[in-house]
Formats: structure tokens, sequence, C-alpha cells
């Protein structure tokens, strides 16, 4: 994990300087006042927006988040269609810490109340992708931490804005350079406009050689000048044919929109649930069929799972989707949060304790080399854990305090009564097949029956993926997983989630919950062997527990895996319409809410919440 250095601010007067850039955040003659005139007057803004469905800028230079919520301030205050979006795109190696954050607005009369709102939702300072979403995801914030020269050339997004703001070309010059400002280009769809308050030579030439047509205006304050730019030198008819999905799939999604917005997903497990909520959200009208006659019913129906992200010494492609899909499903329990009483999680943290002596030292070891955000993951000697589980434990761990379980059939459930009348649900339908038949895809039953028929199809299955022609190709296999529930509860009442090479989750109404166990096996029969490998895990989690006698429940599921253990989420290839949500494996809770937040995405030509390399490494077409 590429580690992520917070910006130190200090004010001079009224005026915040970055002391290690030698460089002020904005102009000595005003914040908000430079924010409007350079970048939405620059922009055109808001008067571009004012008819549109739908509005991306992007932003070089994040710093104390001022464009953003200057924007945001002024979308509020603009008309626009009262379903339409804005979404803004950032990038910010040095960003400030929510406290830096908070301290910087807490006076300021006009954007205060936005800036709180801001500083609440603000991410642990982790590398990646952040997306953060207000006024009900009508405003959506992707905050890109880290190099942006190696961020950029990762991101699919189709601005019709651009800011760049960033530190002065003498103080930051690789911010300006000719690569990024090529970058700049591969996000901007024709005839976008860009803004900013630098005119250097340099900057306008290389803007012009990237196909800007560049125009210098009268500056703001005490800069003379500044400069406006549009996206326009590239024939309309060559860009259209640069913009491939290869290249940037926002950007070829936006040049050919759907024409209707409707869409049939098969599965009400995680995957089929949560991307049905997302596109509800996005006005698509969405029909989900499941051969269970109720959601969860599969492999989702286990009493609770595990919400947690997984580290590794070198930040591998599984860590780096974990911790995308943890933060994403975070907010999605937030925002879902009052909107159904059926709702039931609780996220007072996750122990994963270490095996034994040496896996400790080796955590211990890497929390000293790579510290990482508190609020995120911090290691925990046998001590401090026992205190915090409240009870003795034999290892020491790495402990996720925003972590916790979800009851998956309750998530499911809410994510539904969120969509509302956008879906109609068919249950008892068993998809035996899916059919093109002209413009539309067809879900049809084995007698042949059409079940349902929609451009737009995803599949989300679960165990049932290999049963479809179009999965055919892909290299998926069933594994077998029984968890085993216990009337007893030993731990305290705010005990966390235990993880080992097994796992228990206290708290729920049912007693303690064990598991589980991982077998390429498709029988659903409970095993006694099973039931005896969940116990030997309590014990070995919980030495000093009695173990019960006969008091308990067994459940078994199948879950569908690809042989490198990452899901499939994204476009089949050669199925034009056909998007899969399949191999969630044992992480349907991490990977469900950011695949909904990928498929959705593609279909709507948004930002991309993925970095373009984890997109390839979950698309359906690497194995095709």
């Amino acid at each position: 994990m590429t580690l992520i250095t917070p910006a130190r601010i200090q004010f001079e007067g009224r005026v915040p300087v970055a002391p290690d850039f030698g460089d002020v955040y904005h102009s000595v003659d005003g914040g908000l006042e430079q924010s409007v005139r350079v970048f939405l007057e620059g922009n055109g803004l808001p008067e571009r927006w004012r008819q549109r469905s739908s509005f991306q800028i992007l932003e070089l230079g994040f710093g104390l988040g001022l464009n953003f919520l200057t924007c945001w301030n002024a979308w509020r205050r603009s008309e626009h269609p009262a379903d339409a979006r804005l979404h803004f795109v950032s990038v910010e190696q040095f960003p400030l810490t929510r406290e830096d954050l908070r301290h910087t607005w807490q006076s300021h009369a006009t954007l205060a109340p936005l800036a709180r709102l801001l500083v609440d939702a603000w991410p642990p300072l982790l590398s990646g992708f952040h997306t953060l979403e207000f006024d009900g995801g009508r405003v959506c914030l992707t905050l890109m931490l880290g190099d942006a020269q190696k961020l950029l050339p990762e991101l699919s997004m189709a601005a019709d804005a651009v800011f760049l703001d960033g530190f002065s070309p003498a103080r930051n010059p690789s911010l300006w350079d000719e690569a990024i400002l090529s970058q700049v280009a591969r996000q901007c769809t024709w005839q976008a406009t860009l803004a900013t308050w630098c005119v250097a030579g340099s900057v306008r030439r290389a803007l012009e050689h990237k196909g800007f047509t560049v125009h210098r205006r009268p500056g703001f304050g005490r800069k003379r000048e500044r400069l406006e730019a549009c996206f326009n030198r590239i024939p309309e008819g060559n860009f259209r044919r640069m913009a491939t999905p290869s290249r940037n799939a926002a950007l070829a999604a936006t040049l050919s929109p759907p024409t209707q917005r409707q869409a049939l997903v098969v599965g009400a497990g995680l995957g089929g649930c949560l991307v049905t909520e997302r596109l509800a959200s996005l006005g698509w009208q969405v029909t989900l069929l499941d051969r269970q006659g109720f959601p969860a019913a599969e492999a989702s129906g286990n009493p609770a799972g595990i919400l947690r992200p997984v580290l590794s010494r070198d930040d591998n492609i599984a860590s780096r989707l974990a911790r995308a899909g943890f933060l994403h499903t975070l907010a999605t329990l937030s925002r879902l949060q009052g909107k159904s009483t059926a709702l039931r999680y609780q996220l007072r943290g996750v122990l994963h304790l270490a095996a034994d002596d040496a896996q400790e030292a080796n955590q211990r070891r890497s929390a000293a080399e790579r510290p990482l955000p508190q609020e995120f993951a911090r290691f925990l000697e046998r001590e401090e854990a026992s205190r915090l589980a409240g009870m003795p434990l034999p290892q020491g761990g790495w402990h996720f305090p925003a972590g916790g379980w979800i009851d998956p059939a309750s998530y499911c459930l809410a994510a539904l009564h969120s969509a509302g009348d956008a879906v109609r649900t068919l249950w008892h339908a068993a998809v035996a097949g899916m059919h093109r038949a002209g413009d539309a895809w067809e879900a049809r039953a084995a007698d042949g029956r059409v079940l349902a028929r929609a451009p737009v199809a995803i599949l989300a299955p679960g165990a049932g993926a290999t049963a479809f022609a179009q999965a055919s190709g892909l290299p998926l296999s069933l594994f077998r997983g029984q968890i085993t529930q216990i009337g007893q509860n030993p731990l305290p009442e705010q005990a966390p989630v235990l993880c080992q090479d097994g796992y228990l989750i206290p708290g729920l109404d049912s007693g303690l919950c064990i598991g589980a166990t991982y077998d390429e096996a498709t029988d659903l029969v409970p095993r006694e062997s099973d039931s005896d490998k969940n116990l030997r895990r309590l014990g070995r989690l919980l030495p000093d527990f009695a173990l019960p006698e006969k008091t308990r429940l067994e459940r078994v599921g199948l879950r569908c895996v690809a042989p490198d253990r990452l899901p499939l989420i994204g476009a089949v290839a050669g199925e034009p319409g056909l998007y899969a949500v399949m191999g969630l494996a044992s992480r349907g809770l991490v990977w469900s809410s950011l695949a909904a937040a990928v498929i959705s995405a593609l279909l709507e030509g948004q930002p991309l919440p993925l970095e373009r390399t984890l997109l390839r490494a979950v698309s359906p077409a690497r194995f095709q």
C-alpha cells in the first residue's frame, strides 16, 4: 500500500499556506471568489449544467476542497433536472487530515454547512479511489488519494469540465507536465472545457498539443491573466473513434447511452439485490428473478457474515479490492440505514488474531513499518486484544474498528425496500437460460417460456452460475461451506467479531455463529465432521470456554469461486448488454456493493469507482 502523507497547513492571517511547497492554497484576494471567477465562470458554470441530467468535473489538486464545496453550493442553488447528478473527481497526493479539514472550514460563513458534511464523510487516508455521496446521491465526490502520475492513468470518466488547480509549476512541476495533461485529455468529452489560474507557456503549449484550443482571459485579483480552454482541436469523428471501452470505458458509455433504462437481474442474493437497488436509485426499472420464494434463500442466507478488509504486506490486488469493497459497503449501510427496519448489523469491530507467535511477530513488524490510519486498522498485542474481547485470547492481531457483522438476508431486504416500485420481483422463477432476441435479453424457463425481457441483463445467480451457457467458458467451481450456531454466547455484549483460520460472530439473537468449512463439494447435507471442525475453531479462539454438547444448529451453502479467488464483475465478453456479478465466494458482503457501483457506472457512463488495474482484475473477460 502506498502510504499517504497528510498535508501540513499553516495560516498567514486568513490565507492557508502549504509550508512543504512554499505556496498558498488559494489567492490572497479571496478563495471563494477565486473559485467562482477562475473555475466556475471559466468553465461556463452553472449555465452549462442547467439542462444536463449528469455533469462530470475533473480536478487536479483537491487541497482544502474549496472548488468542490463551491461547485456543490452552486449546484444546490442552480436550476437543473430534479434527478440530475454532479460528479466531481479530484486527485490529491497530500490530503488534509479530518481535524485539519474541520478546523479550516469551521468558521466559513458560506461553505461551513457543506464542509461539515464533507468532514463527516472524510475517508481514512488510504491510497486509491474513495467514493463519497451527498444529497441522496445527487452529488458524488470521487477522491483519488495518491500520486497523480500513477492515478490518472487508472481513471475512467467523461469530464465535461476540468479544473487545473495544483500548486504552481515552479513549486510542483510534476502536476503540470505533458504526461499529466495527456491523461487529462483522455478523460475529456469532445468540447469539454478547462480552466486554470496558471498561464505558464509550457502549460499552454502542452494543452494545445493535446487537443485544446487555449485562450488567455483577464485574471483574478493580483493575477493579470488566467486560461480558458476547449477540447475541440480533434475532429468529432476522430474523437468518437478514439473513445473505445479499452481506452476509457466511462467515456465510451456516454457516447452510446441506454435508450431504455430497463434491466433484468437473475439472482436475489447479495449481488443481485445490491445491483438492483443501485440501478433503481438511478431511475432504472428492474425485474429481479429468483428460483426461490424470497431473497437470500441460498448462500446469502446465513444468519450473519463478516465485514472486514484484508491486509497484505505487498498490498496485492485482493487486498486493494477488499479495501475498496469494505469502504463501499460501509457507505451503503449508512445510506440504507433508516430506510428499512429489516436491516440488521453490528459494527463493533473485527479482531483478526495471528495463528501463532511467528505470524504475530510478522503482523507487529508490518504495523511498525507501514502504519495505517487508526480508524482503519491497527495491531493489538495479546493483552490489549484480550481487554477488547473481554476475555483471554491466545494471540494478538489486527483490529479493524469499523468492521463487524451483517445479516445478509436483512441487507437484501433493505436494498429491495429502498428500490421500491422500481423493482418487479418474480419469485419461484427458475431461469434455465439467457437468450438474445433482437435488441433485448430474454430470461427463459426450462420449457422455453419467456419469464422476463430487457435490453440489459445482469447475471448474479450465485452457485447457479455454472448452469448458464454464457458462463460456460468461465473456470468457476463450487465450494461447500458449513457454519455452526450454538445457543450460548460466551463473549461480552460489546465484543468484536473474532477471526483466525475461522471466525466467531457474537451478538446474534440465536447465540454464537462459528464458521466456516471450505470444501470443493456440492452436497447440502450437514456433516458431523464439519461441525467438529467448527467447534475446534471455537476452542482455539476461546480455549477457556467449555465446548457445548449437542445444542447447536448447522447450515450449509455453496459458494461460486474463480481460480484466482477474485470476483467476476463487469461486461461478459462477446455478449452485448450482458453483465456478470459472479464468483463472490465467501466475500459477498465485501464485494456486492462495489459490484453494484461498477455495473451501474458502466451502464450510465459515470466515473468508474475503481482503478483500471482492479477493473481488469475482476473483469469476466480475464478468462475469455
